[in-house]
């Protein structure tokens, strides 16, 4: 099996787990401000550790969080090492802005609706950058996947959450 289809394959058949794992972000809220973001990342930590990946957390401490305008910040960390190699890192932020007026949908409830191009959901962080801890997260469980279905890689891939 060639690499994309292993990862396809893989991917494919996660589409119901990652939806929900992003479900799970985007009802944790994380608005900056105020910025107390150290629930928020505890509850991403717990995520991607239910996914069965190592991950480091480094709490910021309180007065440099003071000192960049915010009330608590936790910066977590994901390292997977596939052999010898250079490292890519992937980096996401967890916390979002505050929604603001005019929302039809509860900023923080992850709905799902049909839409003109197929199901969409509905929240603060579904398009950035939530969804793209999410996305990180499934890159390298699929890369993880290929790996034991027999394909050789290199380097590593970390997954930073700051």
């Amino acid at each position: 099996m060639r690499l994309a289809a292993a990862i396809d394959g893989f991917l494919a058949g996660e589409a119901v787990r990652r939806t929900a794992f992003l479900a799970e972000l985007v009802r944790t809220p994380s608005d900056n401000p105020p910025g107390d973001c150290a629930g928020a990342a505890a509850r991403c930590k717990a995520l991607l550790e239910g996914l069965g990946l190592a991950v480091e957390a480094d709490a910021v401490p309180a007065a440099e969080a003071a000192a960049n305008g915010m009330v608590s910040a936790t910066n977590l960390i994901v390292r997977h090492r596939f052999g010898p190699g250079p490292t890519i890192a992937l980096n996401a932020h967890g916390d979002v802005v505050p929604p603001g007026l005019g929302w039809r949908h509860d900023p923080y409830g992850a709905a799902i609706e049909d839409g003109p191009h197929g199901k969409a959901m509905f929240g603060r962080g579904v398009a950035v950058s939530k969804s793209d801890i999410a996305t990180y997260a499934w890159t390298l469980l699929a890369l993880r996947h290929a790996v034991a279905k027999g394909h050789d890689l290199a380097g590593a891939v970390e997954l930073h959450v700051t």
